[in-house]
């Protein structure tokens, strides 16, 4: 998930397309498929494909590595978690939450969705049993610090909470992480829930969380240190309910718990199987966290593409080049991007998706800050037929729809099957140089 919003204001906060979009089309999304964590089954009919028409990568990736690894933490792409329906093309992960110092107040939440378009963990109130425990945040007032994450479309509201964070052998001590729907702070204020609909629940969100990883390593910067921002952080006082725009410290932001790793801590690698073109059943994968710190998490043949201030590179694709607003993010659950070559689908429950007659093998030029250019081969399907022909699929590498919004083009979680996808912190050093970068 990515904001379009300027790094001056909040940096990566995302358009809430993995699940917005399909909270809007849910005929369009498919079936939920069943399966936990950990679950692997493959769409039996074409379990031995290689790769979905078209795909390509820099570099051949690698199997996933094990997640008995310590710095290796299991990925699925499956239905989500109980009581949510239309999962498809979101990737969950497993997070151990616990009170900070703690050994007892402890929570291992599955179902968070992993995002390298954003910045921090985001927990559901309502999934957390410790969260009385958990470290309280508060001004030299005593007010309780929230924050407001505003997308395109929706937004999520709620405290800002301490927590040690777990994952393999990685752990983050006292890290700040965002409680959506905590009552403690009340409803979200005007400048906040404008942003239209909220995401404050599991239903709404389709997760129990999100575990952002982009390439900062706060959500919002030195923006938020000097300005009282509307639509970023609040100061709540107890029972006023009225929470105000507040400055925030960047020790006391939203952060990417990865930066805060004793190691492992200059970025991750997301590796996902290739799928087949009809659609799978659930897929498993591995998120490795460090780059070129270990065997299991070496660039190999992978090409760094700097990024910017945003999170952007730039995409020329079909003539036209997304100079402002291009970026890869596990977050979206699809490719999205605006473009005349393709016709949409007449279907109203697939508005918004492409639907040619065939399946359309297509190439763009990608760009990075750093001058690193290269191609890639991508396909689309037709969404009507993808979604009809294999209602209970979790997983689709070819389905595209249009970008709201901005001119932009962004290469969703289609983009990493078959990849080994790496994000590399912003001022941490690698193998490939300083990050930020994304490499594939």
């Amino acid at each position: 998930m990515k904001t379009y919003a300027d790094r001056s204001v909040v940096r990566r906060m995302v358009p809430m397309l993995a699940t917005g979009l399909c909270a809007l089309v849910v005929a369009a999304c498919g079936g939920g498929g069943s399966g936990g964590a950990g679950s692997s089954q493959v769409l039996a009919a074409a379990a031995t494909t290689a790769a979905t028409a078209g795909t390509s990568a820099s570099s051949a990736p690698a199997a996933p590595a094990t997640p008995q690894a310590p710095n290796v933490t299991a990925i699925v792409v499956d239905g989500g978690p109980a009581g949510v329906t239309g999962s498809v093309n979101i990737p969950f992960v497993s997070v151990k939450v616990c009170a900070p110092g703690s050994t007892s107040a402890c929570q291992v939440i599955d179902h968070i969705m992993l995002d390298t378009g954003s910045s921090g963990l985001r927990l559901v109130a309502s999934v957390l049993t410790n969260l009385p425990a958990l470290g309280a945040l508060s001004d030299a007032s005593n007010n309780a610090y929230a924050e407001c994450a505003q997308f395109i479309g929706d937004y999520t509201w709620g405290s800002v909470k301490l927590a040690d964070v777990s994952m393999a052998d990685e752990t983050a001590s006292s890290v700040p992480v965002q409680v959506i729907g905590d009552p403690a702070v009340g409803a979200a204020p005007a400048t906040c829930s404008n942003a239209g609909a909220p995401n404050n629940t599991v239903t709404s969100l389709g997760a129990n969380g999100m575990l952002g990883v982009e390439s900062f390593r706060e959500d919002c910067g030195s923006a938020c240190v000097s300005a009282a921002l509307p639509g970023a952080y609040y100061a709540c006082p107890a029972g006023a309910g009225a929470c105000s725009p507040t400055a925030m410290p960047l020790a006391r932001q939203v952060g990417n718990p990865v930066a805060r790793f004793a190691s492992d801590n200059n970025g991750v690698l997301i590796a996902l199987p290739a799928i087949p073109a009809i659609g799978a059943i659930n897929v498993s994968g591995s998120l490795v966290f460090g780059i070129g710190t270990r065997s299991n998490n070496a660039l190999g043949g992978a090409h760094a593409y700097g990024v910017d201030g945003s999170g952007n590179f730039t995409t020329t694709f079909n003539g036209h080049t997304y100079a402002n607003s291009s970026f890869i993010d596990s977050g979206s659950n699809y490719y999205f991007f605006n473009s005349t070559l393709l016709p949409m689908c007449s279907d109203p429950d697939e508005f918004g998706f492409y639907c040619p007659a065939s399946t359309q093998v297509l190439t763009a030029v990608v760009q990075g800050t750093n001058g690193t250019n290269g191609a890639v081969s991508f396909s689309v399907a037709n969404a009507e037929k993808q979604f009809n022909g294999n209602p209970f699929a979790t997983a689709f590498s070819n389905i595209a729809g249009d970008l709201p919004g901005p001119d932009g083009f962004d290469w969703g979680l289609p983009f990493f099957y078959g990849r080994n996808v790496f994000t590399a912190l912003e001022g941490a050093s690698t193998p490939a140089g300083m990050g930020p970068f994304v490499a594939y």
